[in-house]
């Protein structure tokens, strides 16, 4: 709980509002906030959608692109010292997700960066039971890798940041900043 800063002085919340707070009675309330919500700004009437599958951190913005074969890919920053890039890249091509009524956001692939010297860069794929992802190092399914999005890019060897924030690819060539 410590690393999504829950516990100690800081969790001012929990002081003013006791459904913040984290007791034997609700142990997971903290697993409620760190998700990107989708919101449709076309119909005011519709019910925000959690993103679980773009996993649980400190989201400092989610920039869309979609690749030539129609895969939604959303790279994101987990706005903390020491925290990590990630990429999410869906199943399939969102026209034919939409066509079948579902959402490309549903489900795909969650990626962190691990990044070398020299500047190149390699995607490790948060996937349970890959690599050190499993019920023996505190994942017992992909649900578990994704509320405990940090540990697990921990276990992968990701690379730490300062504070990575936006990103943007380049339209023409796609470099990712």
């Amino acid at each position: 709980q410590k690393r999504y800063g829950v516990g100690g002085d800081r969790n001012y919340w929990a002081k003013e509002d006791e459904r913040f707070r984290v007791t034997p009675e609700n142990p997971n309330e903290p697993n409620r906030f760190g998700w990107v919500v989708e919101i449709d700004p076309f119909d005011p009437d519709s019910t925000p959608v959690k993103r679980t599958a773009l996993g649980r951190m400190k989201h400092e913005g989610a920039y869309v692109q979609t690749t030539k074969g129609g895969r939604v890919v959303v790279y994101m920053g987990d706005d903390q010292v020491n925290e990590y890039v990630y990429k999410f890249v869906s199943a399939g091509s969102w026209r034919s997700l939409q066509a079948q009524g579902r959402s490309p956001l549903d489900e795909g692939t969650l990626y962190v960066a691990r990044f070398e010297d020299d500047g190149r860069g390699t995607w490790l794929p948060l996937v349970h039971g890959e690599g050190p992802l499993t019920a023996a190092n505190g994942f017992a399914d992909q649900g578990e890798v994704l509320v405990k999005t940090r540990m697990a890019a921990d276990l992968l060897g990701a690379t730490p940041m300062d504070r990575p924030e936006w990103t943007a690819v380049d339209p023409r060539t796609g470099t990712v900043y």
